[in-house]
């Protein structure tokens, strides 16, 4: 299991908060540029940030795409924050994995074709630093 200490767990929220912009109810392509300047300039590496998306932020955001009046604006960083750690310490449980594949059943492609464009993009601006 994942744990964070304070400056950690700061550094990962700005992400989470980023990533989690794919999930909102509204053509998340707009927020591409802040995703990736934000993932950008994390410390993180590529396959790091994609393993964040798949198993920290997608688990707790899915719901919103299967919601008919789903958040458009932004997540609530506390509640994102707090559902992200609950999922975490619940990955150990059998059911939290099986509600883990069910969130991301049919999923998977719509996260894979935003990761693959926002993939370059981060790329780029990492570059131009």
């Amino acid at each position: 299991m994942l744990s964070f200490d304070e400056k950690s767990l700061e550094k990962r929220v700005v992400v989470w908060v980023a990533l989690s912009e794919l999930f909102l109810d509204t053509d998340v392509t707009l927020s591409y540029d802040y995703i990736a300047r934000t993932c950008a300039e994390s410390t993180y590496t590529l396959a790091e940030l994609k393993e964040i998306l798949e198993s920290e932020v997608a688990p707790a955001c899915t719901t919103n795409l299967l919601s008919v009046a789903g958040e458009w604006a932004s997540f609530d960083e506390e509640w994102l924050t707090s559902s992200i750690l609950k999922s975490i310490r619940a990955k150990d449980k059998l059911s939290a994995d099986l509600l883990k594949s069910f969130k991301n059943f049919g999923f998977k492609s719509y996260i894979q074709d935003h990761w693959k464009r926002l993939e370059v993009i981060i790329l780029e601006k990492r570059t131009k630093v």
